[in-house]
């Protein structure tokens, strides 16, 4: 790491992750284990059958139009873990579609908001073990919940400080629960592409329900 703490090391390898804020992508990725591609895509009532290779910026462009009636994600593989690319959307922020994503494996899930507000979201097995803002330490919902490993944030982020900004390092983080490396290309190679309901449409429904 060229002498770099292990948390300097995450900031310069995701350096390239503001340059996406500056393109104005503000994305939301989830990485999901223990579920088949197909079947991430399903879940997230698209239709496996009927994806166009896109860019993140190509997503990001077709979204953006005020008369849209469908969001889009990315779909791809790291290995044998499913990851969901949403360059201007949220669904995968969603507890329920969390909730959802999870059953039968793992989701976790960053949103990178306009306003700083990024999120952290984990689910197992159909439950949502943390939903966090990123600043300070990260505590599962239920303390002591032994699905969440206070050691994942060894050396990325300061637990004694409670106004430490995580930034980039969220996506550090990401890779120690899942263990798969979030790569540039999930933004810049075209992914299977699938229209999916708008998150919007979650709205007032239990899709909100906490925990």
């Amino acid at each position: 790491m060229d002498g770099l703490t292990v948390a300097e090391d995450a900031e310069k390898r995701f350096a390239w992750v503001d340059e996406l804020e500056e393109d104005y992508i503000l994305p939301t990725v989830a990485v999901i284990a223990g579920v088949g591609r197909d079947d991430v895509i399903h879940r997230l009532h698209g239709d496996p059958e009927t994806g166009r290779l896109l860019t993140a910026r190509q997503a990001a462009d077709e979204t953006a139009r005020a008369d849209r009636d469908e969001d889009l994600i990315g779909v791809g593989m790291a290995g044998d873990l499913v990851f969901v690319v949403e360059a201007g959307g949220y669904t995968t922020a969603i507890p329920g579609v969390l909730r959802d994503l999870s059953r039968g494996g793992r989701c976790f899930s960053v949103q990178i908001d306009i306003n700083g507000g990024d999120t952290v979201h984990y689910a197992v097995d159909g439950e949502l073990v943390v939903y966090e803002e990123h600043y300070g330490p990260v505590n599962p919902l239920r303390a002591g919940d032994p699905r969440w490993d206070a050691e994942w944030c060894q050396g990325l982020i300061d637990v004694s400080d409670e106004t430490e900004i995580w930034g980039v390092k969220i996506f550090a983080l990401m890779e120690r629960v899942m263990g798969a490396a979030v790569h540039p290309s999930w933004f810049t190679e075209p992914l299977d592409t699938f229209a999916v309901p708008l998150a919007f449409g979650y709205a007032n429904t239990p899709a909100w329900d906490m925990p």
